[in-house]
């Protein structure tokens, strides 16, 4: 088969807790988080006499490939097979927003393959599957940055994007995964949420008032100590409330004492990603600084320097190339 082979790169997104939920919430969930630059996920597509997948994550890859095509049709829109391949990607189940990605990466070479340039955030999620909770790694894969959505009002829909600010690509983002469980996901996620208690409307209240009118404004004027305080305590409520579903406010003991060490070591805006285990933290400082100061906390904590990564915002959201 003949045709244009696309090569698709989407960030990562850090997730940093959600807002509200319970029988009073007239509207569920809503959040924040960031999208980042690595680890991303590459991969090209390709017209091909039958549909495949191959690289990692490939088994996911070949479901999306199965559910994707007659949603499309549905729409009106006739896609021929196509063949993935996943260059790079982090793992699953992770805390970074691996599955919204992948999923709207694959949707978008489809669209794109089958002449579709017009799409929403919307459109895409919905055709991805995608939004059940979160609109943050919906929005951000077509715009990058910090993102605030509105949460759910109903049963049905994607999450309306409230905010959106490009992020100081000069604030180094430190990312650290130590070894552990994955995060809660799938049917053990929906069983979580059942089971949470009740977010309390003040809770919700000063949550709110945290990202209104101090984490977004510290973003606006580049001020890093206020971002960090305003993420350590949104952390602080949202981990009390989640106690109950991991063991206590971060996926592990261990996630709590790496967290703890990095604050004294100078870092802020500490904290885990949805269900973990990524840990992140800022600092403005130089990357190389700031990669060598948590290889040396690793190594006093017995962890595996590759555990760590350092990275930067990303404000452009997933691109695509055509290779021929």
């Amino acid at each position: 088969m003949s045709g244009p082979r696309l090569r698709v790169r989407a960030p990562s997104r850090l997730h940093f807790g959600l807002l509200g939920w319970g029988p009073h919430a007239r509207r569920q969930f809503g959040g924040l988080g960031l999208m980042i630059e690595s680890p991303g996920i590459t991969l090209s597509a390709e017209p091909a006499g039958s549909w495949g997948a191959a690289g990692p994550l490939a088994a996911r890859v070949e479901q999306l490939l199965q559910d994707l095509p007659p949603r499309l049709a549905e729409a009106g829109i006739p896609v021929q097979p196509v063949h993935i391949t996943v260059h790079s990607a982090p793992a699953e189940h992770v805390g970074l927003g691996v599955g919204t990605q992948l999923s709207l990466a694959v949707a978008w070479a489809l669209l794109r393959l089958a002449g579709v340039e017009d799409w929403t955030a919307g459109d895409l999620g919905r055709l991805a599957g995608r939004g059940a909770r979160s609109g943050i790694g919906i929005h951000g894969f077509r715009s990058g940055g910090l993102i605030v959505d509105g949460g759910r009002k109903g049963g049905t829909g994607i999450p309306p994007l409230v905010a959106r600010l490009a992020f100081p690509e000069d604030w180094s983002i430190l990312i650290v995964q130590p070894d552990g469980r994955r995060g809660l996901h799938g049917a053990d996620e929906s069983r979580a949420f059942a089971q949470l208690p009740t977010i309390a409307g003040h809770v919700t209240e000063r949550l709110c008032r945290l990202v209104l009118l101090e984490l977004l404004p510290a973003v606006a004027e580049r001020d890093l100590p206020a971002f960090g305080a305003a993420v350590s305590e949104l952390q602080a409520h949202v981990g009390a409330l989640f106690a109950a579903a991991q063991g206590g406010p971060f996926t592990s003991p261990r996630a709590a004492t790496l967290l703890d060490q990095l604050g004294r070591s100078g870092f802020t805006g500490i904290g885990q990603s949805s269900w973990g285990p990524t840990l992140y933290a800022f600092a403005d400082r130089p990357g190389d600084e700031v990669l060598a100061q948590a290889h040396r906390l690793c190594r006093r904590l017995g962890l595996e320097e590759t555990a760590t990564r350092v990275t930067r915002a990303d404000n452009q959201g997933a691109s695509v190339v055509v290779e021929r």
